[in-house]
């Protein structure tokens, strides 16, 4: 029977197992972990992105593929860098690091990383890399912890792309940062 909540003769027995319901409801999909499976990151500075990694590089991207995990239950993008330059870190100039990231594409199926950074073969990359549980490297702030370096297209100057400062200013406050942070302050 429907209940008239504006009618003064309504009864509390009518109301009572509506709300009972409803409460009920609001407790069991509070209690419903979240399906989207959402991720929040804090922006993180420079200063933070080396503070937060172990190993910062500069190198060239030289592969890019995706595979299903060995379980066939995720798509893992595997990339290998070639190093340029470390700045931090226990690894030399012409090393190759090789990451493995969540998500990409094999055939027909697109496993999509939200806020994962993308990479293409020749492109190249500052990394702020740290390691995970089992010790794989990963990288810092998802996709803050990857700086695409790039020609400008006007002065043809190599520039950190979406900043604007220059590939060899950039390097200058990254060195100094990582000093900074070494000496303590």
């Amino acid at each position: 029977m429907p209940v008239n909540l504006l009618s003064s003769t309504w009864s509390s027995h009518q109301f009572l197992p509506a709300a009972f319901t409803i409460a009920i409801a609001c407790a069991l999909v509070s209690l419903t972990p979240n399906l989207a499976g959402a991720t929040t990151v804090l922006k993180l500075d420079d200063d933070d992105l080396v503070y937060l990694s172990f190993l910062v590089v500069e190198g060239r991207v030289t592969g890019v593929y995706s595979e299903w995990n060995s379980q066939h239950t995720q798509i893992q993008t595997v990339v290998t860098i070639a190093v340029v330059n470390v700045f931090t870190g226990a690894v030399a100039a012409n090393d190759v690091l090789t990451l493995r990231m969540l998500g990409g594409r094999v055939d027909d199926t697109i496993m999509e990383d939200v806020g994962g950074p993308t990479f293409e073969t020749g492109e190249d990359v500052i990394l702020f890399l740290g390691r995970d549980g089992s010790g794989l490297l990963t990288i810092t702030g998802l996709s803050q912890g990857k700086l695409s370096v790039v020609a400008d297209a006007t002065t043809g100057m190599r520039v950190i792309a979406g900043r604007d400062v220059s590939r060899d200013a950039f390097v200058e406050g990254l060195r100094g940062r990582i000093a900074a942070q070494k000496a303590g302050r």
